[in-house]
Order: structure tokens, then sequence, then C-alpha cells
């Protein structure tokens, strides 16, 4: 009987160095861009350098994913989300005025995918809801049942669904 040779790498392997450099030169151009988004001067500005946080994101994510997706994954989707929130807020202060249609199509799509993890909410539902500040199924259960009347653009059974799922989560949160 032959003994099974394991090729597979050790979780616990040391990182090396050229990759860590690697990963610790997007951590910091990351950070530079997101303070240079907070510290923008105007919405139209910080949009801009958004746009330049969400590239730095990605090739984090590309970079860490070769690493362990199962530690990795959960701090880039974090990141996404503080993003997502940052880019609903600069929308909805007028920050994407400047962008061209595609532009802001684009934007919007990436930004609101998050919403698209609720059951029951398509991209087109998502985009919806992230145009009237809800940019992620957190904000999301933050509103109360009711108010969802008042958002335009939701098609009448997609809004009873969230209706019942959100007054569902109270009844279970208040147990």
């Amino acid at each position: 009987m032959s003994a099974k040779t394991d090729t597979s790498t050790p979780k616990d392997a040391p990182i090396e160095h050229e990759t860590a450099e690697t990963l610790l030169s997007l951590v910091r151009r990351l950070e530079h861009e997101l303070l240079t988004t907070l510290d923008a001067d105007s919405p139209q500005q910080a949009v801009d350098s958004l746009l330049t946080s969400v590239e730095c994101l990605d090739e984090l994510d590309t970079a860490l994913a070769e690493l362990d997706p199962q530690v990795t994954g959960p701090l880039v989707q974090r990141l996404r989300l503080g993003l997502d929130r940052l880019a609903c807020d600069l929308y909805r202060r007028g920050g994407w005025q400047h962008l061209d249609e595609s532009q802001r199509q684009a934007l919007l799509a990436r930004h609101a995918a998050g919403l698209t993890q609720v059951d029951g909410i398509g991209p087109a539902s998502a985009q919806v809801l992230f145009l009237h500040g809800i940019s992620d199924p957190e904000r999301l259960c933050q509103w109360e049942p009711d108010a969802l009347d008042d958002i335009e653009g939701l098609n009448a059974a997609v809004l009873a669904r969230l209706k019942r799922e959100l007054e569902a989560s109270r009844k279970s949160g208040a147990e």
C-alpha cells in the first residue's frame, strides 16, 4: 500500500514575501482612496474617488481569493457593504449628477446588487430600493413595513413580500 502524497498548501503556511508586499500595497492603496473619498470637498469628488476605491477593492479581492476565500471573503463583503452604503449616501446627496447615464447605470447596478441577496428581490427592484436610500439588506431591515408603500417603482408582489418579511422579522425580533 503506498502513502498518498498531499500536494495542497496547508492553511497555516506562511505567505511568500512578494505576495505579502503585494497585499500590503493593495491595502494601502485602498486605504488612501477611501480616505480621499471621505475627505472629498464635494459629493461629486467623493464619487470619483469612490470609483477608484471600488477598483482597488476588486484587485484586493482577487489577490486575497487566491490565499483563502473562506477567510478573506467575509472581510471583502464587509468592505463592499461599506462602499455600497457610501455610494447610496452620495447618490442621495447629489454626488452622481456629473456622471453620464451609462456611468450612473453601471454604478447603480454594481452597488444595488447586494440587495439581490434578499429572497424575491431582483436587479430591477434592488435598483429601485437603492435609489430610495436602501443600500443593503441590513438597511432594508431598518425600514418599517408601511414605509415601503412610499417607494414608487416596486411591483405589488415584491412590495407585499417585503412587507411580510419585515413584519415577520420584527415579530421574531420581539420574541
